[in-house]
């Protein structure tokens, strides 16, 4: 850790679940995590973001899952990473239990078109108490949201967008979540600081110069006014940067 105390031999899930997450505006604590190089590209060559991360970059990734109550991914992000079931370790899942969560937080979705397959591995393989979440609008395809109501929970929370507000009172209303984390896209996150939902950012910088047309960690209109944050945390390995932003609410 470099700031705000230097230390050494930080325990990336103790330091996670040390914080505290409570929103006072009535609905779940919002966090982001995303990655991104040195020059901005929040994907690989390949597309992917997981390309960009280390051992270190994972581990921080399953701290943050560790205190979700749901885990929130644009379709493009499912598909691309091939997202599958949480399948948090024992010590984590007891945890979990002690914090009075459940043993492994829920995966929600975003699809406004429902282009999702439904024998993809996040549904074929989700126990049948814990099916994935999707939040998708009322102008979606009957037919192809018949297909995924079989595999999973399908909620219409907007007209032709996702409403978020609509949103987070869904997964309240399905799971009781207080923390929700979102990881990504960079469209899923650029709504969410348009609508000023997101309370904490955290952000991975990678060592690596890359170039070429990869996108930014949030994508979309632009926020106006910009959203201010507040520096709570720098963590370091492998000359990777873990950063920890707050959503600096003092103004609002």
């Amino acid at each position: 850790m470099l700031w705000p105390l230097p230390l050494e031999d930080v325990d990336p899930v103790a330091v996670h679940a040390g914080d505290e997450r409570r929103s006072r505006h009535g609905r779940p604590w919002v966090v982001t995590n995303m990655i991104a190089t040195v020059d901005g590209s929040a994907a690989d060559a390949a597309g992917r973001s997981g390309g960009l991360g280390s051992s270190a970059d994972r581990a921080v990734f399953r701290a943050l899952r560790a205190v979700a109550d749901v885990i929130v991914a644009g379709a493009t992000t499912v598909a691309v990473e091939d997202y599958g079931p949480s399948r948090p370790a024992a010590s984590i899942a007891r945890d979990r239990r002690a914090r009075g969560q459940q043993p492994a937080p829920r995966i929600a979705v975003v699809s406004t078109a429902l282009g999702l397959d439904p024998g993809a591995r996040l549904f074929r393989e989700a126990p049948p108490d814990a099916r994935p979440i999707v939040l998708t609008t009322e102008a979606a395809d009957p037919a192809r949201r018949r297909a995924l109501e079989s595999v999973a929970e399908v909620r219409a929370v907007g007209t032709d967008r996702v409403d978020w507000h609509r949103a987070l009172d869904a997964l309240v209303e399905l799971t009781g979540a207080t923390v929700v984390l979102c990881e990504g896209g960079p469209l899923t996150v650029g709504q969410l600081v348009v609508d000023d939902l997101v309370d904490e950012m955290c952000v991975t910088v990678a060592p690596q110069l890359l170039a070429g047309p990869g996108p930014r960690i949030a994508h979309g209109p632009a926020s106006t006014p910009a959203r201010p944050l507040v520096l709570d945390r720098v963590l370091c390995e492998d000359g990777f940067l873990f950063l920890r932003y707050l959503r600096d609410r003092t103004g609002s």
